[in-house]
């Protein structure tokens, strides 16, 4: 697994409270991700809602695990993780593929509360960047993703998600998540 021993470390030893905060951060940081790659088709307006809402209650870090049972239902639904024969080569479905996983292990963090869906939450996380930086020359998301993990690793323990920390901490991951959904989209070629 390529998420760092030390933040590996760091979960396993956190309250539930923080690691919740851990796979919220990692999730934002991919949401316009999908939203930007399936926002503009209206058959997917349904997905991006749950996208959406998702992410929000994700930041919530005292939600019950009940409410992110459906979420996991309906991820696991969206057409990124149907089975398939065929590998998935274009750019957009890459990429949409690994928001969706992201987003998947997150909510299954919420429900089980095992670390391992977190640390599987953050490995997507690192995997899908290093991809993006092998295909886009002079970049370096997996490093920054690498360092928003620790970042996120070490933030203290709060319900409080109005607090000053966790409004700096999600606005952060809102700008990384705009330049990575940037990225993808110059390998579109728009």
């Amino acid at each position: 697994m390529v998420v760092d021993e030390a933040v590996a470390a760091t979960l396993r030893g956190q309250s539930q409270v923080q690691v919740a905060i851990f796979v919220a951060s990692c999730a934002e940081r991919m949401t316009q991700v999908f939203t930007g790659l399936s926002g503009g088709d209206p058959a997917r307006d349904g997905d991006t809602d749950v996208v959406i809402r998702l992410v929000e209650d994700l930041w919530d870090p005292v939600l019950s695990p009940t409410s992110f049972r459906e979420y996991v239902t309906s991820l696991e639904g969206f057409q990124e993780l149907e089975p398939s024969d065929e590998e998935i080569v274009d750019v957009a479905g890459i990429y949409s593929f690994y928001s969706v996983l992201v987003l998947r292990y997150a909510a299954l963090y919420r429900v089980s509360g095992d670390v391992e869906d977190a640390l599987k939450c953050a490995h997507a996380s690192l995997t899908s960047m290093g991809q993006l930086d092998r295909n886009l020359p002079g970049v370096e998301f997996f490093a920054q993703e690498a360092e928003c993990q620790q970042n996120a690793a070490s933030i203290p323990s709060s319900n409080n998600r109005d607090s000053g920390l966790f409004l700096s901490l999600r606005e952060s991951d809102r700008n990384v998540s705009r330049e990575r959904l940037a990225a993808v989209q110059s390998r579109l070629g728009g």
